[in-house]
């Protein structure tokens, strides 16, 4: 009797570790993709490359984060913030809930500088005082999602006015943005602490840094520079 207790002991062990083993590995074989959504202007759609496809940031990011997640780019060209900008971001929002992303990257703010006589006609900077209040509201909109993503926002890429080739008039008109940009970034920074978001840095380490930056342009990324954006990236949500 107690030998037969024992045997049948041995064999519901057994059938337990094999069953744990089999689910283990039937998770393993099928996990859950991550969506990750990086939303932002022509520096997240990688403006001023050959293969944006290819080497822009969110591309770039989605080699790094490997196959169980799903990187999507919703940069979009000389988009803004601010609500009164042209384009915005919040033409974006319908196909960013459409995804229902489990990770959002926002890098915004750069374009939010131009205004008050800088990048032509443009009228932004001319409704800073609205960053502030849209970044919130952007931030509730995100929350409803019903993936209940992990937001990440970023203090933007700089402007290197050390970048080789710019005219006098690029570098007057990057002169007067430069400041404007650190200001937004002090509100960015303000709302994560606030809102109990994630940040990325990609200012810091990437300023006074001309190698990183296209010739005559010094505020878009060469190749070298989008890779040291994404690594910036993958290094924060990781």
């Amino acid at each position: 009797m107690i030998k037969k207790k024992f045997f049948y002991a041995i064999l519901c062990m057994l059938i337990g570790v094999l069953l744990a083993q089999y689910i283990l590995e039937a998770c393993n074989a099928n996990p859950k993709t991550i969506k990750v959504a990086c939303v932002g202007d022509s520096i997240t759609y990688g403006a001023r490359l050959d293969d944006r496809d290819k080497e822009s940031y969110p591309a770039l990011l989605q080699e790094l984060l490997g196959v169980h997640y799903e990187v999507s780019n919703f940069g979009v060209g000389s988009c803004t913030l601010i609500r009164n900008g042209v384009p915005t971001v919040w033409g974006q929002l319908d196909k960013i809930k459409a995804l229902n992303p489990d990770i959002i990257v926002i890098s915004l703010g750069t374009n939010d500088t131009c205004g008050m006589g800088t990048c032509g006609n443009r009228m932004c900077w001319e409704y800073k005082s609205e960053y502030e209040q849209d970044y919130r509201d952007l931030i509730a909109e995100l929350r409803t999602l019903p993936s209940k993503p992990k937001i990440y926002i970023c203090a933007p890429s700089p402007m290197v006015l050390e970048t080789p080739g710019l005219k006098e008039e690029r570098i007057n008109g990057l002169t007067i943005r430069k400041p404007r940009l650190q200001e937004l970034i002090g509100y960015v920074k303000k709302i994560v602490i606030e809102q109990n978001l994630g940040f990325i840095d990609l200012n810091t380490p990437l300023d006074h840094k001309p190698e990183l930056f296209t010739e005559e342009d010094g505020v878009h990324p060469n190749k070298k520079g989008y890779r040291a954006i994404a690594k910036l990236v993958y290094d924060g949500i990781k």
